[in-house]
């Protein structure tokens, strides 16, 4: 029994072991110090930038139309926004590359507008106004 308890006491943690828990212990800490440097970049405003080639146009409360830039530059065509009375720009989301949804709000309902930016024009896109047969 003596010499159990002398075995018991000899044994060492294998180097190796403890290498791999020191390392993962700092990749612990320096991904933690990482995670936290983002968050508080992205907090500060950093990452919030508009995708080149789509300019983004702030729109007036309740206007007839608005009037809206074709493209970037000098020179570049103007595209006027077909609105109705009472109706209003809610918001932009580029769609894909040259195409950018415009979503319009109203009293009769809302409505989404798609903008194909190169070319200048404003097409149909979805009304929810119109009732579904």
């Amino acid at each position: 029994m003596a010499q159990e308890n002398e075995a018991a006491s000899e044994y060492r943690t294998p180097r190796a072991l403890l290498g791999a828990v020191i390392g993962m212990g700092v990749l612990i800490v320096v991904g933690t110090a990482f995670l936290i440097g983002v968050i508080l970049h992205r907090m500060n405003g950093g990452g919030h930038q508009a995708p080149p080639g789509v300019p983004l146009v702030e729109a007036p409360p309740a206007p007839a139309s608005i009037t809206v830039p074709g493209g970037v530059g000098a020179g570049a065509p103007v595209v006027h926004l077909p609105l109705g009375a009472d109706e209003h720009l809610l918001g932009m989301t580029r769609v894909q590359d040259g195409l950018v949804a415009l979503h319009v709000s109203g009293p009769h309902g809302e409505r989404v507008l798609l903008w194909q930016v190169g070319a200048g024009q404003v097409r149909p896109g979805l009304d929810t106004a119109v009732p579904v047969p």
